[in-house]
């Protein structure tokens, strides 16, 4: 997975054991969707919670036409050269490297995810996805702030 290290996060030169530790805690989350496909824009918000080795997000999805409750969660490993983010299943998603603005790409089959991670110090961090494929066309913006 290709990441970009033109600025280095406040943690970077800390061990894999230590990367992790000015993000663990309780966040408030804020996502737009702006869906392209079907020209709609969806919002989240709720809290993410990161652990050292977790990161979990509840909260409610509005739409024009309902209000969800949402969730996901990622598995965290904190390898030497990289925070490794993998599905519940341990199937990797994607690596963060100790760049403060990295870019990262997942391929799920037919669709595309590109990212891009914007970490902005100790109590705010954010996170961009452009995703394409068959049967979806969306950008995604998320801000996470410390609660």
């Amino acid at each position: 997975m290709p990441t970009q290290r033109s600025a280095r996060r406040p943690d970077a030169g800390n061990s894999s054991s230590g990367r992790l530790k000015p993000y663990l805690g309780t966040w408030d989350v804020r996502r737009r969707i702006i869906d392209r496909l079907n020209h709609s824009l969806v919002t989240f918000e709720g809290q993410a919670f990161v652990t050292p080795v977790q990161f979990e997000e509840h909260g409610d999805t509005h739409s024009d036409h309902a209000t969800l409750r949402s969730s996901r969660a990622y598995r965290l490993d904190d390898a030497v050269e990289d925070l490794v983010v993998r599905f519940p299943d341990l199937a990797e998603f994607i690596r963060i490297g100790d760049g403060a603005s990295q870019h990262v790409v997942h391929h799920c089959g037919p669709d595309l995810y590109r990212g891009r991670f914007f970490f902005r110090g100790p109590d705010a961090w954010a996170e961009m996805w452009h995703v394409r494929g068959p049967r979806k066309h969306y950008l995604s913006l998320a801000h996470y702030r410390r609660a």
